[in-house]
């Protein structure tokens, strides 16, 4: 039987948009989890019970880390501003060349970067206990 490609088309437009539908609804619910966050190479905000991914840089907000100092070993010198936002989170308001975080929300240490055409060319965490 022979159906016309007008036809086909009619329901392919409909069946595209129900699997991506369920596609990202099946993401939503995996990163909605904290192990699912991790495995999608995320940060947990437990917190806020959310999950920041690497689109949190596009997105322009990678939230507020609790306690941004345990994360001062992943960024080194020469890393762009977007990795250091992603691993640090988003610094205190005003930041240009300098950025600030507090180094824990218990803690009055804080956590200094600088940088230059958006890379990072100092940064200065205090020593964690």
């Amino acid at each position: 039987m022979n159906v016309p490609a007008s036809r086909r088309r009619r329901y392919l437009l409909p069946g595209l948009m129900s699997a991506t539908t369920v596609f990202g609804l099946a993401c939503w619910a995996i990163l909605a989890t904290e192990p699912g966050c991790l495995a999608a190479q995320g940060h947990w905000s437990s917190g806020a019970g959310k999950c920041h991914t690497r689109l949190c840089l596009l997105q322009g907000d990678c939230g507020e880390m609790a306690s941004p100092i345990v994360a001062c070993n992943k960024v080194q010198v020469g890393d762009s501003r977007g990795r250091v936002y992603f691993h640090l989170g988003n610094p205190l308001p005003g930041a240009g060349a300098d950025a600030e975080w507090p180094a824990a929300k218990a803690d009055n240490g804080m956590i200094r970067a600088r940088f230059e055409d958006d890379r990072l060319v100092s940064l200065a965490c205090p020593v964690t206990p």
